[in-house]
């Protein structure tokens, strides 16, 4: 079984994991968040390191799995 108390995600973060679970790319995130297209790429990073992820797709499947999103 996972251990929650070991993955801290922002609010932020958890807003761009639901964003990134309904397809959305960083271009489209960014718009929406009215961030940079860089910056939402630099937080997908931190989120995949974070969830010990190496993309975007297996951490948005982990932290279903977890129950984040």
């Amino acid at each position: 079984m996972y251990n929650l108390d070991n993955i801290k995600t922002t609010d932020q973060e958890l807003e761009i994991l639901e964003l990134l679970s309904h397809g959305l790319k960083a271009f489209d995130i960014a718009k929406k968040m009215n961030l940079a297209e860089q910056t939402i790429k630099n937080k997908v990073q931190i989120i995949c390191i974070k969830l010990d992820s190496s993309n975007r797709a297996q951490a948005v499947a982990k932290a279903i799995r977890l129950g984040i999103i």
